[in-house]
């Protein structure tokens, strides 16, 4: 999925809520993520205004020694920003990034940062149709999160459709998500002892091919939340998403969207925990056009609510065998094609 600059919107929403010092709003329940909890669960949206900073896919690090947040875009040129609310951002010159996009930090210790990130490898073509070129899995690492420093491992060659997400669990071993194609379009997971050997597990997240962007988050009570958007195929609007997991591998998906506004695109979420307030950021874009994209923020609440059981008339279903060359399908307005790759018929999603 490309990520380009955006433009100015409107709308400012849920004007009782000013994220920077809130004060009374929080997470509500126990701050565990469940299928119950998330199935009450409702997000309160600042929209972006003329001074929001644009691109898409934010990566947002709060420090909590200095109060202070940093926004990563995936833009052209990259965009680095701090803040004091998370809401009013101020861009930082003289920032350094590798040459990548789809940002993802882990702290490894006192002043010791990862970066993670894609990078287009332009001497491999793309196995997917989602690039024309080959996208491969890279880190950089840091002391003030300002300045990085690349490094020469390649953790992963082929990172597929890409919107990689690393998240550090509390017992020291990593997990992986992000989206590609083999058999099915959707989010993968790759296991990791040490965050730089990476073995990768078979199928996709809530066997749902319409959902990607994934942003995965550790509970205090040790369950696990994710934040995800729709795929906008067939010409839809993109929607954020929110599932829960109890180990971080087999993912429960609430049905019905956690934000779907009118007329607007939402898509890239990053989450973090700060205190007790979950709070979230996200592209947002009039209709699909991404060059257009501005960081909308939020805060979600987890309550406890009915816990639909019933299954989507498309999402979740297999694609059935790919066995003739052309051969097209369309599930909940995504369409693939049967495509051979390596020798190998498998479904690939046409954007």
């Amino acid at each position: 999925m490309s990520r380009l600059a955006r433009s100015v919107l409107v709308a400012v929403a849920s004007s009782a809520l000013v994220l920077g010092g809130v004060a009374g709003a929080r997470a509500a329940g126990s701050l565990s993520a469940t299928p119950t909890t998330i199935a009450g669960a409702t997000i309160e949206v600042t929209a972006p205004t003329a001074s929001s900073p644009p691109g898409v896919s934010p990566e947002v690090y709060y420090d909590s020694a200095t109060g202070t947040y940093y926004l990563y875009t995936t833009n052209n040129p990259t965009g680095v920003y701090t803040s004091t609310d998370g809401t009013n951002w101020t861009s930082v010159a003289g920032a350094t990034m590798p040459q990548g996009f789809d940002w993802s930090i882990v702290k490894m210790g006192p002043s010791d940062y990862r970066l993670y990130y894609s990078s287009m490898n332009p001497n491999v073509p793309a196995i997917v149709s989602c690039t024309q070129q080959r996208k491969d899995f890279h880190y950089a690492t840091s002391s003030d999160l300002l300045h990085w420093t690349a490094q020469p491992q390649i953790l992963l060659d082929d990172i597929g459709c890409g919107v990689p997400h690393v998240l550090r669990k509390t017992d020291g071993s990593y997990l992986l998500y992000w989206n590609t194609i083999t058999d099915k379009h959707g989010i993968h997971i790759a296991t990791s002892p040490d965050g730089l050997t990476w073995t990768k597990l078979s199928g996709i997240i809530a066997d749902d091919s319409d959902l990607v962007d994934p942003a995965p988050l550790q509970m205090p009570d040790g369950t696990f939340l994710m934040i995800g958007s729709t795929t906008g195929g067939g010409g839809s609007n993109q929607q954020l998403r929110i599932l829960s997991s109890a180990d971080g591998l087999t993912w429960s998906l609430r049905n019905t969207a956690l934000y779907a506004p009118a007329g607007i695109s939402v898509l890239d979420p990053s989450v973090e925990l700060i205190g007790d307030q979950l709070r979230v950021w996200f592209g947002y874009t009039q209709g699909r056009d991404h060059s257009a994209s501005q960081i909308a923020s939020g805060l979600l609440n987890l309550k406890a609510g009915k816990v639909d059981t019933a299954k989507p008339t498309t999402s979740g279903k297999t694609l059935g065998p790919c066995k003739k060359a052309g051969a097209k399908v369309t599930k909940k307005g995504v369409t693939a094609v049967c495509t051979k790759v390596k020798g190998k018929l498998v479904w690939v999603v046409k954007a």
